[in-house]
């Protein structure tokens, strides 16, 4: 096995450098891409702003009449911040330069050697400062899970429904009717059907999230003190000396300080490329995310053998810093969802609009022409039940189980679906 050593950049290969002069990075997940750069994130930011002028403009100037400042504010605010991470996270990766280095340079900045590694005392300091070596999972938020559950779609239209009808039982109702105790109940048993089905939408959805964890690598071979051995791969810190070979995932961020000649890693999941890349040791692209001479945590060795030292782990990894982006950046709804909330408030003003105005007709005209024909309490449950006729309670259910079947098939062609209503967007293409 021949293995290529050097200190200084190679410019007669045909990976010669190449002079970079916009500052702007690509990342590839297949057929996605994200656009790092400033010019593209106040682009992004200027048609924001243009779509929320034009778009929600009613929904602006509305809250600004109306005692709704202060959330208007704290909105305006949230979306500040939100822009403000995705450039403060497109600044770092434009800004990593560790494929510059040569490779004394590397050994040095991060205080380690090629052939002793790091010692524990200096593990252990970096492992306190950086942590494991793994992604931070993102914010549960379990409370407003259960917030969403169970006051989501029609759901505020059946609490609506559940507190006339439990009025018209008690106080209003004399005698108390049982009747309308088990009408009370059955809507709140319809209640707790609908949030269950979301809840186990959510569990389905998460399990198949976490089963992309078994993705990453569990051991790892390093250089420790003289020795090389087996660890786990959440134990590397900056600085490790690590040693792959075909068939190995890349456990963190790698700088390679030797490769063999037919060293080749498979950077599908990161730019989309089919074919292996060969590794090199010095750098051929002054692109961070371009350049050969850097293995990206989560990236394939196809074959070949090579050694590299840490210079990222956890979130401080290219696949880190982009998850962390992912996570940041607000979700927009699908196509699916807007028709779902459209069709919502089409029946929720209909089914109020019905229901008030014969509660409004029995109180202008039945109460006074026919005083005993209906009482309050009666006149509120039929109301209640013209409200309830509106909704069609059976569609949350419906389309959570044909979005589930549709994620089923498709898991079983290696497709993991993260959220069921992605379903309806691949659907469209052919």
């Amino acid at each position: 096995m021949e293995i290529q050593i050097a200190d200084e950049p190679d410019t007669s290969n045909e990976f010669g450098p190449i002079a970079r002069v916009e500052r702007k990075l690509t990342v590839e997940y297949r057929t996605l891409s994200i656009q790092l750069s400033r010019h593209g994130q106040h682009q992004s930011r200027q048609q924001s702003r243009i779509s929320r002028r034009s778009g929600t403009g009613w929904w602006d100037r509305l809250c600004r009449v109306l005692p709704l400042r202060k959330a208007y504010d704290q909105h305006q605010v949230d979306y500040a911040d939100q822009e403000a991470q995705l450039e403060t996270t497109a600044d770092e990766l434009s800004s990593l330069k560790f494929h510059l280095d040569s490779v004394d340079e590397t050994l040095t900045k991060f205080g380690t050697s090629r052939i002793q590694g790091l010692e524990d005392e200096a593990i252990k300091r970096r492992r306190e400062r950086d942590g494991p070596n793994m992604l931070s999972s993102p914010p549960n938020r379990i409370f407003l899970k259960i917030f969403q559950w169970v006051f989501s779609g029609f759901c505020p239209l059946l609490w609506i429904a559940a507190v006339f009808v439990w009025i018209s039982w008690k106080p209003l109702g004399d005698p108390a009717n049982p009747q309308y105790l088990a009408l009370g109940i059955a809507i709140l048993l319809v209640i707790a059907l609908q949030a269950s089905f979301s809840a186990w939408q959510e569990w389905t959805t998460s399990r198949v999230m976490a089963s992309i964890t078994g993705m990453l690598p569990t051991e790892t071979v390093v250089t420790r003190n003289g020795a090389m051995s087996t660890i786990v791969a959440t134990d590397l810190v900056q600085g490790d000396v690590v040693h792959v070979r075909g068939g190995d995932k890349i456990p963190a961020d790698l700088r390679l300080i030797e490769a063999s000649r037919d060293l080749r890693f498979d950077r599908s999941m990161l730019t989309g490329e089919s074919d292996a890349v060969v590794a090199t040791v010095n750098y051929t692209d002054e692109n961070y995310l371009e350049t050969r001479n850097i293995a990206v945590m989560g990236t394939h060795v196809t074959q070949g053998s090579g050694v590299g030292v840490v210079i990222g782990t956890g979130d401080s990894t290219v696949m880190g810093r982009i998850a962390k982006m992912t996570t940041s950046k607000g979700t927009e709804k699908t196509l699916l969802q807007i028709e779902i909330t459209r069709f919502v408030v089409i029946v929720a003003c209909l089914s109020l609009v019905v229901g008030t105005t014969l509660l409004v007709m029995w109180a202008a005209w039945l109460r006074k022409s026919y005083p005993t024909f209906l009482t309050l309490s009666d006149a509120l449950v039929n109301s209640t039940g013209v409200i309830i006729a509106f909704v069609p309670e059976g569609l949350p259910i419906c389309l959570t189980l044909t979005l589930t079947l549709i994620a089923k098939r498709m898991q079983s062609q290696n497709v993991l679906v993260k959220n069921l209503t992605t379903v309806e967007t691949l659907g469209s293409v052919n």
